[in-house]
């Protein structure tokens, strides 16, 4: 049985999407930031802007550690918005907490509708 595998890609609306698979770990989150952080240079290189798509649908457990450093890197990381993609009230709820800490919610939101969470990335581009 091996890991379900995390990706990272630059999609076809020219955001960066981070597709999680299963339970993550410190280590595993720390490699999709490394991943993220990359692309965010290479869009800030080109002069995109740098847009993060945080799909969530295929998550599994956090252990404390993990979203420590998701908040951490929420703070670190040079993106101009975050759209975080998820299903269900325990989600909602918990990844509300967690913006809360980052304490960014002007460039960070959470979404239960993938269209929804697009508009929202790509509605800044258009207006700038």
């Amino acid at each position: 049985m091996g890991m379900l595998q995390n990706k990272v890609i630059l999609n076809e609306d020219g955001i960066i999407e981070i597709v999680t698979s299963g339970p993550q770990t410190a280590t595993s989150i720390e490699l999709m930031g490394r991943e993220v952080d990359a692309l965010i240079t290479s869009q800030r290189a080109t002069g995109k802007p740098a847009l993060i798509l945080d799909n969530l649908l295929g998550l599994g457990a956090v252990g404390a550690d993990g979203r420590n450093l998701v908040v951490e890197l929420a703070k670190r990381l040079d993106y101009d918005r975050a759209a975080m993609l998820g299903k269900g009230l325990i989600m909602r709820f918990g990844t509300n907490l967690m913006l809360r800490a980052v304490g960014q919610s002007y460039r960070v939101r959470y979404f239960e509708d993938r269209d929804a969470a697009t508009a929202w990335l790509l509605e800044k581009i258009k207006k700038s």
